[in-house]
């Protein structure tokens, strides 16, 4: 996982967010630091050209999405616990063939997100934000969730 060390302005507005809110591609050979964002600020990107990659597992997004999503897990329920899938950059590579379409990633509270966007980045994805606090924070600030 990779470690975080951004400062935050006190205002996010969109001109700032325009700026800050992009993840070096590793063809730049510079270490992805993806950006977080609050729910409600995610919602503003998506409003304007960014989709929503939802990465919790089928059962988990099935229970309640982000309008407009597209769901591919990064890891699923297996036997033992969560288990990475294999299919995931090849799954987001069909949903998402440009690797320069602009993504928020989300999961249920932010950890697999980060998992995600860290593979992602890998795989030369550049325009990636986090949603901190996940899809839990979302829905509890009472934004949109298709059931």
């Amino acid at each position: 996982m990779l470690a975080r060390s951004i400062a935050r302005p006190a205002t996010f507005g969109r001109a700032v967010a325009a700026r800050r809110l992009h993840v070096s591609c590793p063809s730049m050979r510079q270490v992805p630091i993806p950006q977080d964002v609050m729910p409600k600020q995610a919602q503003e990107l998506l409003q304007e050209d960014y989709k929503y990659l939802d990465v919790r597992t089928t059962e988990e997004y099935a229970a309640g999405h982000a309008p407009a999503s597209v769901n591919v897990p990064v890891v699923n329920f297996g036997p033992a616990g969560m288990v990475p899938n294999p299919g995931f950059l090849q799954a987001v590579e069909a949903a998402f063939p440009d690797k320069q379409e602009r993504l928020v990633v989300g999961c249920k509270s932010g950890r697999r997100s980060m998992m995600a966007i860290d593979l992602l980045s890998q795989a030369g994805y550049c325009e990636l934000v986090n949603l901190a606090g996940g899809f839990d924070l979302w829905a509890g600030q009472g934004l949109p969730v298709v059931r």
